[in-house]
């Protein structure tokens, strides 16, 4: 007999993107999973960092490109302040050295805007432990992500 897990809480996602446009269809997609829960959305590194810090979010999906302090600065700041918040980057930006820096930042995942939307909820479903990243890797292009 076996048993699978089932997380009784959605998970807490934050997302910080400064397109609304972008940030909504983001939210809306993620109504669609019932193991989802948007908490927030912020427009600025700075604001992802206060509310990641306010709400307490599971994951944090960052663009790279945004006002007051990118996404690099705000995964940093974040990753090191709450050890159990993980962070998804999810940018336009598809260069290697972009994807390096994120994940010396702290981030889980480096995806690319315009990724099959069942990796990107692949990405932020993953608890962050080595074996989800390794996978999560294996099904992704090369110059799609980093996470490993």
């Amino acid at each position: 007999m076996t048993f699978a897990f089932h997380n009784p809480q959605p998970l807490k996602v934050l997302i910080a993107d400064d397109h609304d446009l972008f940030a909504s269809s983001l939210a809306e997609l993620f109504s669609w999973y019932p193991d989802l829960n948007v908490v927030g959305r912020a427009a600025d590194g700075a604001e992802a960092v206060l509310l990641a810090s306010r709400l307490q979010p599971d994951v944090v999906v960052m663009d790279v490109n945004m006002p007051c302090f990118d996404g690099i600065v705000a995964t940093r700041q974040i990753t090191r302040t709450l050890e159990r918040t993980r962070v998804v980057v999810l940018s336009a930006l598809t260069d290697a050295e972009t994807a390096f820096r994120a994940r010396l930042a702290g981030a889980t995942a480096y995806l690319r805007k315009g990724c099959p939307v069942e990796d990107l909820i692949a990405a932020v479903r993953a608890d962050g432990s080595r074996s989800d990243r390794l996978e999560l890797l294996e099904r992704l292009p090369a110059a799609t992500a980093i996470a490993h």
